[in-house]
């Protein structure tokens, strides 16, 4: 029975696709379906599956309507396909309509042998509280699991929040991370998996000793950290 953890968060810029990442690299191998305006884990190759979206105001207003109801159809043939544990990278503005697509589809999924699952990631920011909150609540009775990110990218969330929004829900945390210069862009370009392949030697050549060491630490601790984050969502998606 394949399982399909879809991570999912409607308020961009939370990190959502940094625990993605983190996801494809703790479990080699695993089928990556990526939604969203354009292709951002493009250092998995073949491994992703991507989805553009949404449809367009002008193709809708053509249609009737119909190009905004069919925008979801590949992505579910695609979960309808999997064979093997799934990650499904939601992207900003496109959770909510998702989601709801896959609630009606939920039982067809369930009858075909998937086992859903989602991972909302949550920061102090206001819209992703609201988002986080209402995505958990009304995701919680057609998913098998159910798991939340602390993103402490600024500080931690509300304790009171947290308890009244974590009820049956498998939570982690992610440290609030200090990148030295430089550091940020070897993410951007090779992702998290390109940390285990820094050269230090090449490191310090271009940025100096003491940079080149911080850089590296700090990239070191950063994978560390999200690797962490992602244990119990990777451990359920593998079984």
């Amino acid at each position: 029975m394949p399982r399909i953890l879809m991570i999912a968060q409607e308020k961009g810029g939370v990190g959502k696709t940094v625990f993605a990442r983190a996801l494809a690299e703790a479990i080699d191998g695993a089928p990556v379906i990526e939604i969203d305006a354009s292709p951002r884990m493009i250092e998995l190759g073949e491994r992703v599956t991507f989805f553009k979206m949404r449809a367009d105001r002008e193709a809708i207003e053509k249609t009737g309507g119909k190009a905004s109801r069919a925008e979801f159809d590949g992505v579910l043939a695609a979960l309808e396909a999997a064979k093997a544990p799934t990650i499904v990278d939601v992207g900003a503005n496109t959770s909510f309509t998702l989601l709801s697509v896959i609630a009606e589809s939920a039982p067809f999924l369930s009858s075909r042998g998937c086992e859903l699952g989602v991972c909302v990631i949550v920061t102090t920011e206001h819209a992703a509280l609201a988002a986080a909150s209402s995505i958990l609540s009304s995701t919680k009775s057609w998913t098998a699991a159910q798991f939340l990110i602390e993103n402490r990218l600024h500080e931690n969330v509300d304790a009171d929040w947290m308890r009244k929004n974590s009820k049956g829900v498998t939570v982690s945390s992610f440290e609030q991370q200090m990148l030295e210069k430089g550091a940020e862009e070897i993410l951007q370009d090779g992702g998290l998996g390109s940390i285990k392949r820094i050269d230090p030697e090449k490191l310090r050549a271009r940025h100096g000793i003491g940079p080149g060491l911080r850089i590296q630490k700090d990239l070191e601790r950063f994978r560390r950290d999200a690797m962490e984050a992602v244990r119990p969502a990777a451990e359920w998606l593998i079984g």
